[in-house]
């Protein structure tokens, strides 16, 4: 009785829905590694902009720091310069006193011209020394006159300049609100990716380990008939009593408890029970893909173990190979 070819349909099948399955498994795990690089690309740029703005906030807040420094400095020559005019007064008035209190003397008192000498000469001596002070004051003041009037000068623009950069520090300190949020956001998609990526490689590992894994069975033929395994089929009627010749095919409802599961990548050799029985494979696995001891001209063998040469064509028969004793 031939074979049905309904279960090889049906894994063919099966085989391209998962390939399909994979495939678009894959492209997926590939557009969300796109979306990384772009989301990473993006918050990198963000940041850099983030960097450059606080730069520029950080070069404005100290030119207005500089001229705020300049009108102090400013200011306290101005408060020196008035000290030291009250200095210079303070010290006009003790000259006034010193000549007020000058000793009246007569032609004849040698003393009291030298007294009055002394007098003279500590008068000149302080006059000497407010002239000096007086110059060097002068020089100072003559600087602070230019530099208020440069202040003068420069107001309106300086006002206008303050203005400006107050201006520009509200607006970056808004992009940099708005740069902030973006990159959260950015962060919030590339979290959601990563899991979705792990999600799909996990799908493809479930899927390629689903795809190479396989079933093996070797025994008696009264203990693959037991198990549901394999099924008799076809031969004749011998005196009324029995069958003659029938041959075992594999059941249409596999149980794979009823098997060992394997993966094909891996597992390349199968061992046998007895070395010294004949064996043969029931399913639609190809026994010249496989090395063994022994080899009969009928397609049995005998060995301790056959060994698979090339498992992808060996197991694209089927997931479900059946060796039964001869």
């Amino acid at each position: 009785m031939p074979r049905t070819q309904g279960p090889r349909t049906e894994r063919a099948r099966r085989g391209f829905g998962v390939r399909q399955a994979m495939i678009a498994v894959l492209f997926g795990a590939a557009l969300s590694g796109c979306k990384d690089k772009v989301a990473i690309a993006r918050a990198d740029s963000l940041t850099a902009i983030i960097v450059e703005m606080n730069k520029s906030r950080d070069s404005l807040s100290a030119l207005v720091q500089g001229a705020t420094g300049d009108k102090d400095r400013a200011l306290a020559q101005v408060v020196e310069a008035t000290k030291f005019a009250d200095q210079v007064d303070a010290e006009l008035r003790q000259v006034r006193d010193l000549k007020g209190k000058a000793v009246g003397v007569g032609t004849t008192d040698e003393s009291g011209k030298a007294q009055a000498n002394n007098a003279q000469q500590d008068i000149l001596a302080r006059l000497k020394v407010l002239r000096q002070r007086l110059a060097a004051r002068q020089t100072q003041l003559a600087a602070l006159l230019d530099t208020l009037k440069r202040f003068r000068s420069d107001s309106s623009a300086a006002v206008t300049l303050l203005a400006d950069l107050q201006t520009r520090l509200a607006s970056r300190d808004k992009e940099i609100g708005v740069a902030q949020d973006e990159v959260k956001a950015l962060r919030s998609d590339i979290a959601v990716l990563n899991t979705e990526k792990a999600v799909l490689k996990d799908t493809v590992t479930a899927m390629d380990k689903r795809e190479n894994h396989v079933f093996y069975a070797v025994g008696t033929r009264k203990q693959l008939l037991s198990d549901g395994v394999v099924t008799e089929e076809g031969g004749s009627r011998g005196l009324l009593i029995m069958k003659l010749g029938k041959t075992l095919v594999p059941t249409r409802a596999l149980d794979e408890s009823k098997f060992v599961g394997a993966d094909r990548r891996e597992v390349l050799t199968i061992p046998l029970p007895r070395a010294d029985k004949s064996y043969r494979i029931v399913s639609r696995h190809d026994v010249g893909l496989i090395e063994i001891g022994k080899k009969e001209k009928d397609g049995s063998f005998r060995g301790e173990a056959i060994r698979i040469v090339d498992p992808a064509k060996f197991w694209a028969a089927s997931r479900y190979l059946i060796i039964a004793e001869k």
